[in-house]
């Protein structure tokens, strides 16, 4: 019961609506209107957006306006039975595949090429096994396509393979670890090369792998750093694969414009360089953009390869054009972001920028306190300076013995939960994983200046590793989103230029 109309109100009734359209069966492919009544007003009809905020004594007036027209009746009962089958997060996904229940039949889903690229990795996984074969495939996507649902769903398929998804990312494995209950279905990466680097890891029997983010692959430098040899983990990866399976299927997943590590800034070139550093022929199955890295290999053709490459974020529900938007903003594209914000807005996806962090912790409690299952939290980059005096700490020493498992899997009402707004997290423990919302603090790592970002290490040229990390981190923040994402900016002089050009972009302020 409210007297007055507040945005988390007019987005949550947006995205009831949105949900119902897609996931809700009976209700596809009917005109579903949000309204928002408001029973402590009266003589109200406002419309916010597409949604109509309305008092109870104008709600018969307004909906009688909506039957005026040719309209044909719901069946009732079919309509209150029908299956509600929203979107699943990564987590969901895993559960119910370990569980063998079947995803639910999401149209989003269906409208990517994930149908085709599964049917495409089915048809490698018969070849590799019948003929012997070692196979690596690519498959790249922007962030949220789906390239873990993907490989979650492809290690399923072919379980009896044993199969099994690695992963370099550890706050990704403690997080699925936690939610199944089980190591089993996903190991992380640099345990699976240890058994192998200091045991021979006799009983690597996995004729199906998927690495997941496998762009981030360590190289040479970095294994040295960490003193695992002076081989390149793809070198190490692709050795074992040789020595201990008969056959195989290597799937490398691709997130593009995500490398936030050092020595992670290699992508495909390190994967080609370790064939060619092998003993077997290998062949390859990639999308035909990558074509030009694998000249000297046999590139299998009777496969869709385009389904390959997945362009489509499923995290943000109905607006894939996020991640291009996002992208605009990183490159200093403002005015083409700009062009994009409208149709974000009108897919159902909430874009918000404020100075007042505590707005933004208001709206998300407002938006969500009927829904204790929704995730929401403050992201802040790893080298965001100036926001430890907005009571945004961001510190690695802070965070570094919070459990990752809890702060994305704790109800929502613990104080280890994301939704407490207890701990920050960044880039590091946020990568491959998504929130409904999260509140992104921006920092003076990433500072507008007159018409680009200013370089985060002046002496170096904008593309060195460590300017690309700066601006990868901040498009995996923003883009770590299902429902929206909230910006926080704080009150420096610094900023203010960042804040203008957020709101130049097209980003909505929080009033």
């Amino acid at each position: 019961m409210k007297g007055t109309i507040k945005e988390a109100d007019v987005d949550q009734a947006k995205a009831y609506a949105r949900d119902l359209n897609e996931y809700h069966y009976e209700s596809r492919d009917k005109q579903v209107v949000p309204m928002l009544v408001l029973t402590r007003t009266s003589n109200l009809n406002e419309t916010r957006g597409n949604v109509t905020c309305v008092s109870a004594d104008n709600l018969q007036t307004i909906l009688n306006g909506y039957y005026s027209g040719n309209v044909s009746p719901a069946d009732l009962d079919k309509w209150a039975n029908s299956r509600y089958e929203p979107l699943p997060t990564i987590v969901d996904a895993a559960r119910r595949i370990m569980n063998e229940e079947k995803l639910p039949n999401i149209r989003k889903v269906n409208s990517t090429c994930i149908p085709q690229a599964l049917e495409s990795l089915n048809k490698l996984t018969d070849y590799a096994k019948e003929n012997k074969k070692h196979v690596i495939a690519f498959v790249t996507g922007v962030p949220g396509a789906g390239k873990t649902y993907l490989g979650i769903q492809y290690v399923y398929n072919t379980k009896d393979a044993n199969a099994i998804c690695l992963s370099g990312n550890g706050p990704l494995v403690e997080v699925l670890t936690d939610a199944l209950g089980s190591d089993v279905f996903v190991k992380e990466i640099h345990k699976v090369e240890t058994e192998f680097l200091d045991y021979g890891a006799h009983d690597f029997n996995s004729n199906v792998l998927v690495f997941d983010e496998g762009q981030r692959a360590w190289n040479v430098a970095q294994m040295e750093f960490k003193g695992r040899g002076n081989r390149s983990e793809a070198d190490v990866m692709i050795q074992s694969c040789e020595e201990r399976l008969d056959w195989c299927v290597f799937l490398i997943l691709v997130g593009e414009g995500q490398e936030i590590y050092s020595g992670e800034n290699k992508g495909i070139p390190l994967w080609n360089a370790a064939i060619n550093n092998g003993n077997i022929a290998w062949e390859i199955a990639c999308p035909p953009k990558l074509d030009q890295n694998f000249t000297n290999h046999t590139l299998i053709e009777n496969i869709n390869r385009e389904a390959f490459d997945l362009t489509i974020s499923l995290r943000s529900h109905l607006s894939g054009t996020v991640s291009k938007f996002i992208n605009h903003i990183m490159n200093g594209e403002i005015s083409d972001a700009a062009k994009l914000g409208n149709l974000i807005y009108d897919e159902g996806y909430d874009m918000y920028c404020t100075q007042d962090l505590d707005k933004a912790k208001e709206y998300c409690k407002d938006r969500y306190q009927e829904e204790p299952d929704k995730k929401y939290g403050i992201l802040a980059s790893s080298e965001g300076r100036g926001l430890f005096r907005f009571d945004v700490n961001n510190d690695y020493k802070y965070r570094k013995n919070v459990s990752k498992a809890k702060w994305f899997n704790a109800p929502s009402d613990s104080p280890e939960s994301c939704c407490s707004f207890n701990v920050v997290f960044t880039e590091f423990e946020v990568q491959g994983l998504e929130l409904d919302l999260p509140i992104v603090a921006w920092g003076l790592d990433m500072v507008w200046q007159r018409e680009n970002w200013k370089k985060f290490r002046m002496r170096e040229d904008i593309n060195s590793d460590a300017n690309t990390y700066r601006r990868n981190s901040y498009r995996v923040l923003l883009t770590r989103g299902r429902d929206g994402f909230i910006v926080f900016v704080p009150k420096m002089k610094q900023l203010k230029q960042v804040y203008d050009v957020l709101r130049e972009a097209g980003i909505k302020e929080l009033n």
